[in-house]
């Protein structure tokens, strides 16, 4: 025990490690010739005293009689760290926010500015582009109606020749414009041309067993000719089959006997066996598309004779 009246290790310790009044001091920012800005205080001074502070007791071996004095200068970093942190919020709210906020406004009137005039030039030079567009459009439209014509396109490939978006281009140049359009016109005209092919190829198979060539010619947008006349082939060989059964007491060919088509037609024929004449009627069919291989087979296996006079498609 120590004798009275003598001092403690500890207790020298303790006073010369104590940090003591400790204050950060900033002072006003200044500007420099160089336009950097300089901010002034004591942080050396304060830098000093708690480095001596940490170098001293970062690698203390704590004990029971300074582990207490530990304790309570380690309370004394953390209000350190809030005396800095108050220190700095302050100086932020005095000088450099409102410098910010200053700032912050005076350039967002000159952007105004800057951006009104930003805004009527591109007007400008989209209006002027556009103008551009709208007359390179009417020298293209009329490179596409001379191909139109080279290729004898009707309408419904003439209206699938495009205007790219390459064309226009200030890099594009016109003869390259001009020689794809003539391309897509050639390719279109092929299509044109298979096209018109597959129909009278149709029309071919269909005209020597009175079937109707419409509702084959309906599939060329999905088939192609060999699909369908092999398709009409087959239909003709069953249709002939089905005939030679019906002349042999077979099978009967007719309609449902009791549908409506089935109940006219008995009416007619009621009245059609009072005189032994040819009669013309004239029937409105309204039928959907994949019906009209149906109603060709109805008329044509009952030897009933038929013809369009107006169709709407």
């Amino acid at each position: 025990m120590a004798e009275k009246g003598k001092k403690m290790e500890n207790e020298v310790v303790v006073k010369e490690a104590d940090f003591g009044d400790i204050e950060l001091k900033i002072s006003k920012p200044s500007l420099n010739a160089d336009k950097t800005v300089s901010v002034h205080g004591n942080f050396a001074e304060i830098g000093n005293k708690i480095q001596s502070v940490v170098d001293r007791y970062k690698n203390t071996v704590l004990t029971e009689e300074n582990v207490d004095y530990v304790k309570s200068l380690k309370k004394q970093f953390v209000s350190l760290r809030t005396g800095i942190e108050r220190e700095r919020k302050e100086f932020k709210k005095v000088y450099l926010d409102p410098a910010e906020e200053l700032l912050n406004s005076m350039c967002k009137e000159l952007l105004k500015i800057v951006d009104e005039g930003e805004s009527a030039l591109g007007k400008q030079l989209d209006e002027y582009d556009q103008k551009r567009k709208n007359e390179l459009t009417e020298i293209l439209s009329d490179y596409v109606a001379e191909s139109v014509e080279k290729f004898a396109l009707r309408e419904e490939y003439a209206t699938q020749i495009q205007l790219k978006k390459e064309y226009y281009n200030k890099t594009q140049k016109e003869e390259d414009s001009i020689a794809d359009i003539d391309l897509q016109a050639s390719e279109l005209a092929k299509k044109q041309k298979e096209y018109d092919a597959g129909v009278e190829l149709i029309k071919a198979e269909c005209a020597d067993a009175g079937l109707l060539p419409d509702a084959y010619v309906r599939e060329l947008n999905y088939k192609s000719a060999t699909e369908i006349t092999l398709e009409i082939k087959m239909d003709k060989k069953a249709r002939a089959e089905m005939l030679a059964k019906a002349e042999e007491g077979k099978v009967t060919i007719g309609a449902d006997p009791d549908s409506e088509i089935a109940k006219q037609l008995a009416k007619a024929t009621e009245l059609n066996s009072k005189e032994d004449e040819i009669r013309e009627r004239v029937l409105k069919v309204t039928y959907k598309a994949s019906q009209a291989k149906l109603m060709a087979k109805f008329f044509t296996e009952n030897h009933i004779g038929f013809k369009f006079i107006e169709t709407n498609f």
